[in-house]
């Protein structure tokens, strides 16, 4: 069984690696992306921060997996909620340059930049609400399987 762990938590590492290379990858490329290209151009940006950053934020998460003492079914939930909750944050900001049309859980950046077609969509707000709730998820476990670690290692040494 501890095999069987340690060969789950060595492919989510990597996994979790490589997929944030990729995604802040994907963030430098969006950043190519011409103002002229699209309807509103801020989403373009955001989506460049926020692929670039989460991206950093997954590879962080990754050098973490052996010391998240986790069941395997909680850290495949971790993962899945990893790439979810990262993925979809970059998206909002790419369906917002594209269709011109941002969300109203934005205030400060329509407000500073408002796109041509308003704040209503609903492509973008559940993104954004998809993004929130499964980064959260992701974050919960990694302190709880981090928690579980050190008091773990506190009854080993006892």
């Amino acid at each position: 069984m501890a095999n069987g762990i340690g060969n789950l938590k060595a492919n989510l590492r990597r996994w979790t690696l490589l997929l944030g290379v990729l995604q802040i990858t994907v963030g430098c490329m969006v950043g190519f992306i011409s103002p002229s290209a699209v309807a509103w151009f801020r989403g373009i940006v955001m989506a460049h921060i926020e692929f670039t950053a989460n991206g950093v934020l997954m590879i962080a998460l990754g050098f973490l997996v052996k010391e998240l003492r986790l069941n395997p079914t909680a850290l495949k939930v971790w993962f899945a909620a990893l790439q979810v909750g990262t993925w979809t944050n970059g998206a909002a900001g790419l369906a917002a340059a594209f269709i011109g049309s941002s969300s109203k859980l934005m205030p400060t950046l329509n407000e500073k930049f408002p796109p041509p077609h308003g704040v209503d969509s609903p492509v973008v707000t559940n993104l954004l609400q998809l993004c929130g709730v499964t980064i959260m998820v992701a974050l919960l476990l990694t302190i709880y399987g981090l928690f579980r670690s050190k008091a773990s290692e506190k009854d080993a040494t006892s």
